[in-house]
């Protein structure tokens, strides 16, 4: 188990997401309440259409409710315009997807330096280099996407998410593509992070075994929070 989580980092309290298909109204998120707290992993799980996509791409920011308040970090983030929003997420969030999205003719380090220059934030090899360290990649630095494995790609991935020195990390689906051995060492990774480094992960995923190894999971069915349990680490 990780650390004893503590203060909460994001809050969702009476969470719509509503949207119109035809003359339908489709209720993708229907009321719910969350509270994610700082240095635990949570996994959200369900079937496909359940919410949990809608879910978590509110609490990160890169949709906004129908109804409801959210808040990250103490900051209410209730009628903040699009800019502000992308303010919030740069500042606070890192995403890891289940495609590795890795430029082709850059090496791992320049990957893992994308985020630095969007942000036009200096590089530094050096930070670079620890960020690598801590997810076993130091010695692949100056290498091509092309000479890694699936998950060594993926190792790349969560160490352009960590560059930036984000608070909360998303990961969606992040072993999708990945085969049991390598997703169970991806998942290991990112527990170890929440333990060493007071990381707080929000995780989906349709392996439950994976998903069991959280510090809290939460089921969403039809919209809604049905479930809510401790994991077994």
């Amino acid at each position: 188990m990780s650390q004893t989580p503590h203060s909460v980092i994001i809050r969702g309290r009476g969470l719509k997401r509503y949207y119109r298909r035809g003359i339908e109204t489709v209720k993708a998120l229907d009321g719910v309440d969350i509270d994610i707290h700082t240095g635990e992993m949570v996994s959200i799980v369900g079937p496909s259409g359940s919410g949990k996509t809608t879910l978590v791409n509110l609490l990160s920011c890169l949709d906004a409710p129908s109804a409801g308040e959210l808040s990250l970090d103490g900051k209410l983030l209730a009628g903040l315009a699009e800019d502000r929003l992308a303010g919030v997420r740069r500042g606070l969030l890192g995403f890891i997807f289940q495609k590795f999205h890795l430029i082709p003719t850059l090496t791992v380090a320049e990957n893992v330096e994308l985020p630095l220059m969007f942000l036009n934030r200096p590089t530094d090899r050096k930070a670079t280099l620890a960020v690598l360290t801590s997810v076993g990649l130091a010695s692949r630095a100056d290498h091509r996407p092309k000479e890694l494995s699936g998950g060594e790609m993926q190792r790349v991935a969560v160490a352009r998410a960590l560059i930036t020195n984000p608070k909360v990390m998303i990961a969606d689906e992040p072993t999708g593509n990945l085969d049991k051995a390598t997703g169970e060492a991806i998942f290991s990774l990112l527990h170890s992070l929440v333990k060493n480094q007071g990381l707080t992960v929000i995780i989906t995923t349709h392996n439950l075994a994976l998903a069991y190894q959280a510090d809290r999971i939460i089921t969403i069915e039809d919209g809604r929070i049905v479930k809510e349990e401790r994991g077994e680490r």
